[in-house]
This record gives C-alpha cells, structure tokens and sequence, in this order.
C-alpha cells in the first residue's frame, strides 16, 4: 500500500513532467503577458504625469537587471564547459573513438587548475594527468577494447570524481542554501506570482552559482536545457499557490482554522524548496558531466540527481518547517505583543499608575 510521501512524491512528478512539458509554450505566453502588464503600467504613470511612463520602465528595468540580469550576465561570462566527445555504442569502440575521450579527460583535468574555486594541489592533477597519459598509451599499443573502456570508466570515477569532491561539497552547500532560501520566501508569500518570480530569481541565481564553482557551464543546448528546468520550476510554483490553499481549506475543515491557515503555505514552501533541490542537482550534473549527453546519459544523469536530491530533501523540507512554522510566521504575533506593550505603556503614562489593590486582596473602595 502506497504511502502519503509515495503518493506525495508521484504527484510531484508528475506536477513536474508537466511544467517541462508546457514549459516552452508558456513562456511564450508569459512573456507576452509581462508585456502587457508593462504597456499597461507605462500608459498609467505616463498618464499621472510627463515621463513617469518612461520613468516606470527605468524602475522596473533596473529591478528586473539586478535581480535577473546579474544572474544571466554571471553565467554567461564562465567559459562554456569542455564537451565531451561522443561515444558510440560499447561494441561499436574503437581504440580511436577511447583515445578521443582520453584527450578529452586530459583537457578536462588542466581546466581544474584554472578554475578559481577549486583548493586542490596542482601535484594531485599531475598525477592524475599521467595516469590519463600512461593509459592512453597502452590503448595505442593495442588490447581489448571493452578491457579499456572499463578502465577509463574506472579512471574518471576514482580519479577525476575523486578531485571534483571538493567542488562537490561546496555545490552541495549552495544547492541547500537556495532551496531552503525558496522555500521560506514562498511559504511566507501570499501570491502566487510573486511565489513564481521569487522561484524564477533564485532558481537563476541558483545555476549562476554552480556554474561559478565548476568553472563552466553547458553548451547552448545543455543551456536551454537548464533554462526550461527553471521555467518548470517556476511555472509548478505560480499553479502550486492553488493547490496549497486548497489542502489549507481542506485541512481547517478537518482540524481547525489555525492548522489550515499553516498547512497551505508549508505545503507551498515544502515542494518549492524539493523542486528547486532538483533544478540545482540537474544544473550541477550539467556543469560537471565529462560524458558526451545522449538518450542514455541525460536519463542516468536525471536519475541520479532526482535521487540526491531526494537524499536531502527532508532535511530542507525540516528547515523549511521550523524556519516558517516555528518562527517567521510566529513574528506577527511579537510584533503586535511589543506595540501592545509599547501602547499599554503609554496608556499608563497618560491615566498615572493603577491603585494598589486593598489589603487581603480585596478591590479598593472609594
């Protein structure tokens, strides 16, 4: 029997293999409609006073550069990453098509040393480059070419996956902190649009970053790849907003007003935060993947990232849990318990101090 996580899991899945699927039409859509709101915005303050139209666009360009522009333009500036050769079926190799991956395997070690965040030792990269250099040399002295295929596959996971741990780690880092980062802000909010423009500006700026720790970032393709993962994320996340206040309503019908008015926003901000983890492992597979993407490498590379993101999603989902319900959505209350105060204070000030009640605790009398 499926449990609620199972059924939780399959539904987002399935939320998700939608967006992707409509992804690219309503973009479209969404661009068409961003302009409308700005032509509209534009004829409004154009109409308040002269030049406020074109004051409003300066505003709102100005926002949507530092908030998006930023994010774009940084990525953009990473070299593209090495593209790896591709490779034919196993029983198709040839001893050519191996030392084409080897060569590559090389290149792609001496850009470890350029890359500013990685902290490891240069001799560490030179031995692994001598190992690439050794084997690549036994391939041209000739052997079994599915003896040699295994041991590059060995090489690249014991040797080069080995040095990009550090990378690794720090990836890891960032990938937690926007998510949960995501997960808060849109449990917090109370509109779906901007649940969807916080997803779009984090998300970004999410891929940005892991491009920066790997020192490259995917051709045009693996590019438009990522890029329409975000447009999912985002667009899940503005149809999320519905959803959520109808399980809230659904809860407070079942226990109790307050249990409802909390449960729509942490489901919102829960399944943001997972969706976001997934866009970050899927970025972080593109950025660092030394094999050529095809049909079978782009699916084992969604399976593995849709497996560690699920690793660390119930850690976020927990910080999102006791950030929102343990604390932020608790500040209202202090603030109106510290103006309480502030005004009861006054109050006094203003009426002078209450009497002393009477002796034996009985109320005074005139």
């Amino acid at each position: 029997m499926a449990t609620p996580v199972d059924d939780f899991q399959r539904v987002l899945g399935a939320l998700w293999r939608f967006a992707r699927a409509l992804s690219y039409g309503l973009i479209a859509l969404l661009l068409l409609f961003a302009g409308l709101r700005l032509a509209e915005g534009f004829a409004f303050f154009q109409g308040l006073l002269p030049g406020g139209g074109f004051a409003f666009l300066l505003a709102v360009g100005l926002l949507l550069w530092g908030l998006l522009g930023r994010p774009i333009a940084a990525f953009l500036r990473v070299p593209v990453v090495l593209r790896p050769p591709a490779q034919p079926p196993p029983a198709e190799r040839t001893p050519r098509d191996l030392l084409k991956h080897l060569d590559f395997l090389e290149r792609y070690l001496a850009g470890l040393l350029r890359n500013p965040e990685w902290e490891g030792a240069p001799a560490d990269v030179e031995q692994a480059t001598a190992r690439v250099r050794a084997l690549a040399e036994e391939v041209r002295r000739g052997g079994a070419v599915e003896a040699f295929a295994r041991r590059i596959a060995a090489l690249e996971r014991d040797t080069v996956g080995r040095l990009l741990e550090p990378l690794d780690r720090k990836a890891r880092v960032i990938i937690r902190q926007e998510a949960t980062a995501v997960g808060i802000a849109t449990a917090v909010s109370w509109n779906g649009t901007l649940d969807a423009f916080i997803v779009l500006w984090r998300n970004l700026n999410l891929v940005s970053r892991l491009a920066r720790v790997y020192y490259g970032r995917p051709g045009p393709r693996g590019t438009l790849a990522i890029l329409r993962d975000v447009s999912a994320a985002t667009l899940a996340s503005a149809w999320l907003q519905d959803l959520s206040e109808a399980a809230g309503s659904a809860l407070g019908g079942l226990a109790g007003k307050g249990l409802g008015a909390l449960a729509g926003p942490l489901l919102d901000g829960g399944v943001n935060a997972v969706v976001t983890l997934r866009v970050g492992y899927l970025a972080r597979q593109r950025c660092r993947a030394f094999e050529a993407w095809n049909e079978r490498t782009r699916a084992q590379a969604v399976r593995e990232a849709f497996v560690e993101a699920a690793l660390f999603s119930r850690d976020v989902v927990a910080d999102v849990l006791k950030a929102v319900g343990g604390g932020i959505l608790q500040i209202p209350g202090k603030v109106l318990g510290k103006v309480g105060d502030a005004l009861g204070s006054l109050w006094r000030r203003w009426t002078g101090p209450e009497p002393d009640p009477a002796p034996g605790g009985a109320a005074p009398t005139a």
